[in-house]
């Protein structure tokens, strides 16, 4: 299982380290990475494929009590569980396919690959590059 916890001084790293507990008690298992700097707790699933996307608590919001922190790190992480399509509790190893609310041009593209043949890959020199351009060409336009 991997999990990460980031701060930029020893403090921050602490409460980093305080955040990233909370969640491996509330859903064990689950991949977390969390990072404490700037005022803001971000939290992100690292089996998310997009890296870009997680949650931000503003810890000026939940530093005045440590049972209000936890309530909202464990509300948080779960919404974002579910809006992965993922259950709440330990984690199975499910693959992420999207996360609700993301836009679709920031998910991730699923690509089908094609045998070198069908991508028209030339073999040759120069000249016969071109008639094999020319010949894709011609058939691309009877098609």
């Amino acid at each position: 299982m991997l999990m990460h916890s980031e701060g930029s001084t020893q403090a921050l790293q602490s409460d980093a380290d305080d955040v990233l507990e909370i969640l491996s008690i509330a859903y064990p298992g689950h991949p977390w990475a969390t990072r404490v700097d700037g005022g803001v707790i971000f939290i992100r699933h690292l089996a998310n494929p997009n890296a870009n996307y997680g949650m931000i608590c503003k810890v000026n919001q939940v530093n005045h009590d440590t049972a209000v922190l936890k309530r909202e790190i464990i509300k948080m992480a779960g919404e974002f569980l579910e809006r992965a399509g993922l259950a709440r509790g330990r984690y199975d190893d499910s693959e992420i396919q999207f996360v609700e609310g993301v836009p679709e041009k920031f998910r991730p593209q699923h690509i089908e690959l094609k045998p070198l043949v069908e991508l028209g890959v030339f073999r040759g020199d120069l000249r016969e590059g071109h008639r094999q351009m020319s010949a894709l060409s011609q058939r691309g336009r009877k098609d």
